[in-house]
């Protein structure tokens, strides 16, 4: 069980009232994990949504063995992942790595939809903010193709 002044110094819990974050915190455990450590790999059910509370995560596209892999997102301090346990997806999109000694909150994902069938603030409020995330990656990630995409490629083949 995570205490609920951890809670307080995430900005996406700033409306949140104090019995909302107490019943938050019920659910919610920081974790440590290493540089390097997977917090979750690509295709593992999706059981938990994470918070950063130090250090840096990037979510990344790895396959099983890869040293490297693309990076989409890096995560630092009050930052959210692993909302792909809020919609219920059959598993993670991304694997999630620490690119230092980090620690996340983990809240559980079954008793926050519990907690938010019975107080449909709350929930309003987290999906909320869950929507400004992802459209954020999509403005984010339409930028990147932008920018791939104007600038003028020449393709050479060398004969042989």
């Amino acid at each position: 069980m995570a205490d609920v002044t951890d809670l307080k110094q995430y900005e996406i819990f700033h409306s949140f009232s104090d019995k909302q974050l107490f019943e938050l915190a019920s659910i919610a455990e920081e974790k440590a994990y290493g540089k390097r450590a997977h917090v979750y790999e690509r295709g593992e059910p999706a059981t938990h949504l994470f918070l950063v509370s130090k250090g840096l995560v990037s979510l990344r596209d790895i396959g099983p063995g890869d040293l490297i892999g693309i990076s989409y997102e890096t995560c630092d301090p009050g930052k959210l992942f692993g909302a792909a346990s809020l919609v219920r997806a059959q598993g993670h999109p991304l694997t999630a790595v620490c690119l230092e000694d980090s620690q996340v909150m983990a809240i559980e994902a079954k008793r926050l939809f519990a907690l938010c069938r019975n107080d449909t603030r709350l929930g309003y409020d987290l999906m909320f903010t869950v929507a400004q995330l992802y459209f954020d990656r999509y403005i984010y990630a339409k930028k990147q193709v932008y920018e791939m995409v104007k600038a003028p490629t020449i393709i050479t083949a060398l004969p042989g």
